[in-house]
């Protein structure tokens, strides 16, 4: 498809946005095609600074300005559009593909795009799909009545409680009012391959639900019968086309301009409304920065997926939306610093490799002055179970200790017998389908993912000694200096965990180490690495209200854009890392978060758009 003769080139609409100054405008527009333009840097070149951007930073968004935080202004709508459907679905990942498939069904023209090659998004790489709450038949049958036992007072005030009391209670009561029909018709897709175990459903060929495959692209299945359903139903799905910029006439989002695969432009209309569901920021260290400045402070690795990278949430900016959930996200343990002292400078390495695996487990761990830190785990510390060890994974729980070390990081540290002492940890009860700090060592068991994660995790290890990110020497004093410490000190306390092991159990840290954690470093070479937080998700996005449109700092909606999770934010309030199922907003965990407002979306446009 060809884009038509425009009447304006490059022209970035200033009604409704307020441009300060021609020079910005000019500048703005430019830059907007390519996420990491310089329409800020222009704008601020000539002392002008387009008006949404300046509300920012007025409001103390420090960095709102940066280069990828800038908010991306919209374009005006041409004389004619070279394609229009009813809804324009942004991402598709679980929520994007269950708003495309719903919509379809419900006899709605859509037209649903993504930047990647792939559809899927990073709910295809989710262990399972969470929806703590029950009440579906599946869950009734199986006995289960859900965390709350349909007690949604309870449900509230308890992720209320986790959050500081800073979430939309009538955003959480929409979630709560439609989780079952919306869970009903994404299990009921043919070919999903879910199977119902209680609080999750898993795919009936990976561990989590009862398979042989280990949990690596475990929601491969679901997103593939999904995807199936959304183009049975009608809808036009287009792969590596990227969303670019808003059509907005000043009061109304009327279409979007794309960029397909060779760069080329193309403007679609949506008559009734736009769904967004392209996913976080966790990939965007300007928008980190601006917006969750305890991530760009304590995250050593970005994610989940390296495409979250927030062009779309920009672009919400661009039109006057306001942003909920700041400095809100969660995240997982094992992350490798690869730019202090060594490594590719990656800012994302995939969550199974094996030197990811390595040390995702406790072994000595130290903060810069020799000092051990902590390390969570339900099956030994059930007497401090909270929501952040919700699943017997204790992330959170771990990596709040681990960033709040000085430097907001911390050393992990193990010798020559790691491939065989790591399968004696007892890491995670035998009753968590999830077995995600165990290598993956078994060729059998591991599913097609091209390329993305081998069996030989330690290869993966070794190849990590190579690019410098996990450290290998053959003595603790040459380790140190690899590290950047002080040899005593490390050597102090080496010395010291040997003598903790040769005791048989742990009595100094306040949450001791289980016997089986106990493994002496005495056995070169000796491996370490700079470890801590990896984002999960990112939780501050677009804000929505309770019928999960875009809403403006007043409250006043933006018609015809709505938004699904990661895209939207304030599911789990303001100012909050601790963000896992069952804890706030999120009662579904990751992917069933996505798949839940991406259909609660669908449906509320339907409503309110007729």
């Amino acid at each position: 498809m060809e884009t038509t003769d425009r009447t304006f080139s490059r022209r970035s609409f200033l009604k409704g946005v307020g441009i300060v100054g021609a020079a910005a405008a000019t500048g703005a527009a430019l830059a907007g095609c390519a996420p990491s333009g310089g329409g800020a840097q222009e704008a601020a070149a000539t002392g002008d600074v387009p008006a949404v951007t300046q509300r920012l930073l007025d409001r103390g968004i420090i960095g709102a300005d940066l280069p990828d935080a800038a908010p991306i202004l919209p374009f005006e709508a041409p004389e004619r559009y070279d394609d229009e459907a009813d809804v324009i679905v942004v991402g598709l990942g679980g929520g994007g593909l269950a708003a495309a498939g719903y919509l379809a069904e419900q006899g709605l023209e859509v037209i649903a795009i993504d930047k990647e090659a792939t559809v899927g998004g990073a709910s295809r790489h989710a262990a399972g799909y969470v929806d703590i709450l029950g009440g579906t038949e599946a869950q009734n049958a199986l006995g289960f009545p859900g965390v709350y036992r349909g007690d949604d007072d309870a449900a509230i005030r308890d992720a209320e409680s986790s959050a500081n009391y800073s979430i939309d209670e009538k955003l959480l009561r929409t979630l709560i009012d439609n989780h079952v029909e919306a869970d009903e018709w994404i299990t009921s897709t043919e070919g999903c391959n879910l199977v119902c175990t209680g609080a999750a459903w898993n795919d009936a060929s990976r561990e989590g639900g009862g398979g042989a495959f280990y949990n690596v692209l475990a929601q491969d299945n679901l997103m593939n019968a999904l995807e199936k359903r959304a183009k049975a139903g009608g809808a036009d799905i287009r792969v590596q086309t990227a969303a670019a910029r808003f059509v907005f006439d000043g009061q109304r989002v009327t279409g979007i301009v794309a960029t397909d695969e060779d760069g080329a432009e193309h403007y679609l209309k949506a008559r009734k409304g736009l769904i967004l569901t392209a996913g976080g920021i966790g990939m965007n260290k300007d928008l980190i920065r601006a917006y969750i400045p305890s991530a760009y402070e304590g995250a050593v690795q970005g994610g989940p997926m390296p495409f979250h990278t927030g062009e779309v949430f920009r672009m919400g900016l661009g039109v006057g939306a306001d942003f909920s959930g700041f400095d809100s996200w969660c995240c997982w343990e094992g992350g490798i610093d690869e730019s202090i002292a060594g490594g590719d400078g990656q800012f994302w390495h995939y969550f199974w490799h094996g030197e990811r695996q390595l040390f995702h487990n406790p072994w000595l761990v130290i903060d810069k002055y020799g000092h051990r830190q902590p390390y969570h785990a339900q099956n030994v510390q059930i007497d401090t179970y909270n929501t952040c060890l919700i699943g017997g994974m204790g992330d959170l729980s771990t990596t709040s200790a681990w960033m709040s070390a000085v430097g907001h990081h911390v050393y992990n540290i193990c010798d020559a017998k790691f491939p065989e002492e790591i399968f004696k940890k007892s890491v995670t009860p035998d009753s968590v389908k999830d077995k995600c700090r165990i290598p993956l060592a078994d060729p059998d068991r591991l599913p097609e993912n091209k390329g993305l994660v081998s069996a030989d995790w330690i290869g993966e290890v070794e190849a990590a000694v190579e690019r410098g990110a996990v450290k290998k020497a053959d003595t603790i004093e040459e380790l140190a200096e690899m590290l950047l410490l002080d040899p005593a000190v490390v050597k102090r306390a080496v010395e010291d965990y040997n003598a903790l092991c040769a005791q048989g159990f742990d009595d100094e840290l306040a949450f001791p180490y289980d016997p089986s954690w106990l493994s002496p470093i005495d056995t070169p070479p000796y491996y370490a690495a700079i470890v801590g937080g990896q984002i999960g998700k990112t939780l501050c996005g677009l804000r929505v209200n309770d019928l999960l449109q875009v809403a403006d700092e007043n409250g006043r909606t933006i018609p015809g854009l709505y938004a699904g999770f990661s895209t939207m934010g304030g599911m789990d309030g303001e100012g909050n890392y601790g963000c896992l199922a069952g804890n706030g907003g999120t009662y579904f965990g990751g992917v069933g978060s996505s798949l839940i407002t991406g259909y609660i979306a669908a449906k509320k446009l339907i409503e309110h758009e007729r």
